[in-house]
């Protein structure tokens, strides 16, 4: 989650519509943490904080919403609660299963299973004595303590032995204690800082996060209307968007220009869940791609943010909305301009800008400012 909280706005910029531009930049300024639904059960980097997501959406009208980077979900748990219909693709595999798991709204039998499930692979876990076969064991295993590796292969087998139902939520709380168990550092750093942690504390890691999910998703489910239907969600490259039907509002977070390389940040996950880490797809802006110089990387991510606002102008149907939330990247050679390319690449996809909203604030991590911007493009009918 994008932390917002200690980083007051310094400066602002209005642009466009003035109620619409002010409304923006209030719903970008937020930072009061909030611990609503599931939006926090399970670590994803940047996503948007939910009250500028919630705020957003109620800016623009439409049953149908889409975010074509749609990450850990975020925007998609605030469309389902608003009592629409929620459209989600992303590049990443991870993104996927925590956006699943925290758009879903399972009723209180099912959730009764999950914890009776997740109680059984717990006890299970923390008596275990295997290892887990070869071809994860050699990609994780200078990254946790042998003990974390029983109780994990544990886990993991025990998941595939669970009822089919029950299986997408017990791998996303898999795949939320795998970075917490290890010896990395945090999930957007790979620095190795070990720990110790007594033999057990794996397991039962796990079977609080159930506890917790259980409880964040009853309550989701009482705030989703009836009739809500689930997130359509599927893996998909926004530059070539494949969704049925179009849309009314495209709200959407793209990568900060050079700030993170989102698929290597999964790399523990992909070797526990057996991914293909050999196929990527060139990531949008990543951190990566400004290694091997400026003028190069820059014309890449211009001709990337084109290519997929004009896809995702297609999705719209005519007086739909484009809201796009992206900051300035600053790298080693200097910060890189995010809004200039952002309004270029909406006037070749043939949108109105109707406003816009640009707030100053700090960046501890790099000891420096960054702006953050909020566009919101109309199509023509």
């Amino acid at each position: 989650m994008r932390t917002t909280r200690g980083k007051p706005t310094h400066d602002r910029i209005l642009l466009g519509d003035s109620d619409l531009a002010e409304a923006l930049a209030q719903a970008l300024g937020v930072e009061e943490q909030v611990e609503r639904y599931a939006h926090h059960f399970h670590t994803y980097p940047a996503g948007l904080h939910p009250d500028a997501a919630r705020d957003l959406l109620s800016l623009f009208e439409g049953p149908r919403v889409l975010d074509p980077f749609c990450g850990g979900g975020t925007v998609l748990v605030e469309t389902r609660a608003a009592g629409r219909v929620a459209i989600g693709r992303d590049l990443s595999s991870t993104a996927l299963r925590v956006a699943r798991a925290r758009t879903a709204s399972p009723d209180e039998a099912f959730l009764t299973r999950l914890r009776s499930r997740a109680r059984k692979l717990t006890a299970v876990a923390q008596e275990a004595r295997d290892m887990p076969p070869e071809q994860i064991y050699q990609g994780v295993h200078e990254w946790y303590a042998p003990h974390a590796l029983y109780e994990l292969e544990s886990i993991r087998r025990g998941i595939e032995e669970s009822d089919e139902d029950l299986q997408p939520l017990l791998w996303a709380l898999f795949s939320s204690i795998l970075i917490k168990t290890s010896w990395r550092k945090s999930d957007t750093s790979a620095q190795r800082v070990k720990h110790k942690r007594p033999a057990g504390t794996t397991a039962i890691l796990f079977h609080k996060k159930t506890r917790e999910l259980a409880r964040k998703l009853a309550e989701f489910a009482e705030a989703v209307p009836e009739g809500t239907p689930e997130a359509d969600l599927a893996q998909g490259d926004a530059r070539e968007l494949r969704i049925d039907g179009r849309v009314n509002l495209a709200l959407t977070s793209p990568p900060y220009p050079g700030t993170y390389d989102y698929l290597p940040l999964q790399h523990l996950r992909r070797i526990w869940f057996q991914e293909d880490r050999h196929e990527d797809p060139q990531e949008i802006g990543s951190r990566r791609s400004w290694r091997g110089g400026t003028k190069t990387a820059r014309r890449d991510w211009a001709a990337a943010t084109a290519a997929w606002t004009t896809s995702v102008a297609n999705a719209l149907l005519p007086g739909g909305h484009l809201v796009i939330v992206i900051g300035d990247g600053l790298t080693p050679a200097g910060p890189i301009d995010a809004s200039e390319i952002t309004e270029k690449a909406a006037q070749v996809a043939g949108l109105e800008s109707v406003a816009r909203a640009s707030l100053e604030r700090p960046d501890h991590a790099r000891r420096s400012t960054r702006w953050e911007h909020v566009f919101a493009y109309r199509k023509p009918e």
